[in-house]
């Protein structure tokens, strides 16, 4: 009602009361825009943090790759890196990774083991690599009993940190489906006593190994050479001439007797039945005796551990029915001296 009665007297000061008013509220919505914007920027800055975060938090482990997965990896890798020729296996529907004798080739870098070479099915390529301890190397251009183009090399663990990186983990697992691995290095002939042929250890794993350990307060060394079928153990302790098994692949239709003679045991002494076994997370190597028929045999893995900031491949030797660590072996001696007797939180000890 005041307002009414003041209103012809007022006019004026309405006016110039109205016009403050439309510029307060103008203010305060410049100012709630203002507030709406940084709000919206912080929280862009906040989501923006966390998907750099969760991209950071992303980790392919080499080491608990399978074989396909590892010919996936190295594929995508050269193609990427290198492209030429091997750019054209990225888009193929078929991907075959053929072991050959490296003694048949004349590479750069040999490497101890097999060459690989990575053609579509069917197909004879000319993109090849091969390995020596965990470095690969790559070639293109290859022919029989030639050398090629040396590309490169890289470790298993780059490549997993490059194709992470580059985000191309989907097409890295859609193209392990397509993996196929052949093994043309003659030594699938068929063999005796239901050894169908012989085994091939993890490329990962190949290699020299050496671990040292308190024993009755006493420095016990033990070195693991893994071959491409084959594992020496020496221990300079309780075997100090060293031991040799060679890994065989058993006949799907072989049953092996129920009495053994003297001379079946002797023959067999050297032969190791292996196969692959995942436990929390880890891909162990279990061997057994060929005629073992009780007990669990022996299990490898090939692990990375943090180590002074570094990431670390490491061998766990592991045994009995929970698969518990009794070993932990490095590429290096002087490593080996210096971590004795480590124990890591993320392996399965016996006390767990």
């Amino acid at each position: 009602m005041r307002i009414k009665k003041w209103a012809l007297a007022a006019l004026f000061c309405g006016i110039f009361l109205t016009g403050c008013s439309k510029q307060t509220a103008s203010k305060e919505a410049s100012n709630s825009s203002n507030k709406s914007s940084q709000s919206s920027k912080s929280s862009a800055k906040k989501t923006s943090k966390a998907s750099s975060s969760s991209a950071k938090a992303v980790k392919l482990d080499a080491a608990k790759l399978t074989p396909q997965e590892s010919g996936s990896l190295i594929t995508l890798y050269c193609a990427d890196r290198f492209g030429g020729e091997w750019s054209n296996l990225r888009q193929n529907d078929s991907l075959t990774i053929t072991l050959h004798k490296t003694s048949d080739y004349e590479f750069k870098q040999p490497g101890s083991g097999y060459a690989y070479e990575a053609a579509a099915s069917g197909q004879t390529g000319t993109t090849y690599y091969t390995l020596s301890g965990s470095t690969f190397y790559f070639y293109q251009g290859v022919k029989v009993a030639g050398g090629g183009s040396f590309l490169g090399q890289a470790t298993k663990q780059e490549m997993a940190d490059y194709i992470v990186k580059k985000d191309q983990l989907t097409e890295f697992k859609q193209l392990t489906k397509k993996v196929e691995i052949v093994d043309k290095s003659g030594q699938t002939q068929r063999l005796s006593d239901g050894r169908s042929g012989y085994f091939t250890i993890p490329a990962e794993m190949q290699g020299t190994w050496y671990s040292a350990s308190s024993d009755d307060d006493e420095t016990r060394h033990i070195k693991y050479v893994f071959g491409q079928s084959t594992i020496f153990s020496q221990d300079d302790k309780y075997n100090t001439k060293g031991t040799t098994t060679t890994l065989y692949t058993r006949a799907a239709n072989y049953k092996a007797p129920d009495h053994l003679s003297e001379e079946q045991i002797d023959a067999a002494e050297g032969w190791g039945l292996p196969k692959i076994v995942q436990y929390k997370g880890i891909n162990y190597l279990n061997v057994m005796g060929w005629y073992q028929g009780a007990g669990d045999g022996e299990y490898f893995a090939v692990h990375t551990e943090k180590i002074d900031g570094n990431d670390v491949q490491i061998l766990v030797c592991a045994g009995g029915a929970g698969i518990w660590v009794d070993g932990i072996a490095y590429r290096s001696q002087a490593m080996a001296e210096k971590m004795q007797d480590q124990r890591f939180d993320d392996l399965n000890y016996s006390e767990n």
